[in-house]
């Protein structure tokens, strides 16, 4: 009986230090997952915050191409605004002008490339107004000739970024026409040469214009 006894007691005294042995090792393994994961999530969010930084300085994009291709090359301005001044800012005051004329450019009937012929005009804005993120302009002045016909801007509006390479908006001409307006400039919009993209119509027909002239 005291056998039996004194090997129940050998095998509890074996069964408790199992025990004890395990609960040590799921511990230790418990604490090395927690470091592990920690880890892995801070350089998760970090690699995250390093991606998001690059990716917003990549969208300071611009205006290129000519005619129906004129697109914006990066993200939306209105989103993606940077930080601080830029190297290439100008510095406008309000009432100053600029005037773009072009004797050189070209129409195309919407709908219709193959007609087309040569256009020209001279536009002119008005700063109104300076915005850590550009200029508000005022279109006050110009006319467009196409297809034979001459136009006269009646008003607009359009916005110029910080650096003064591009500008977009719309406005309205006589004989009820209408335009969209987006220009870049080869260099700045003060003293240089630009590329202007307009979407206008007159009522009754659609033109994609395109003029290339000096500032």
């Amino acid at each position: 009986m005291k056998t039996r006894t004194a090997k129940t007691a050998t095998f509890g005294a074996i069964a408790a230090m199992v025990a004890v042995a395990l609960l040590a090792y799921l511990a230790v393994a418990t604490s090395a997952s927690a470091q592990s994961a920690t880890t892995s999530t801070t350089t998760s969010t970090s690699t995250s915050q390093s991606q998001q930084c690059n990716y917003t300085q990549s969208m300071q994009g611009q205006w290129q191409g000519t005619g129906a291709s004129f697109q914006w090359n990066g993200g939306p301005p209105a989103q993606y605004f940077h930080s601080g001044p830029s190297q290439g800012e100008v510095n406008l005051t309000v009432g100053e002008t600029i005037t773009v004329a072009s004797t050189s450019g070209e129409y195309y009937v919407a709908g219709a490339s193959n007609t087309n012929g040569s256009a020209s005009g001279t536009i002119t804005f008005t700063v109104t107004g300076k915005l850590s993120q550009g200029y508000t302009l005022s279109i006050t002045g110009g006319s467009l000739t196409i297809a034979g016909t001459t136009y006269t801007i009646a008003s607009g509006s359009a916005q110029m970024d910080p650096s003064g390479a591009t500008i977009s908006g719309q406005g309205t001409t006589s004989q009820n026409g209408s335009f969209i307006i987006r220009a870049s400039a080869h260099g700045t919009f003060v003293g240089s040469t630009a590329s202007v993209s307009l979407d206008f119509s007159n009522g009754t027909t659609e033109y994609l214009v395109t003029l290339t002239g000096s500032v």
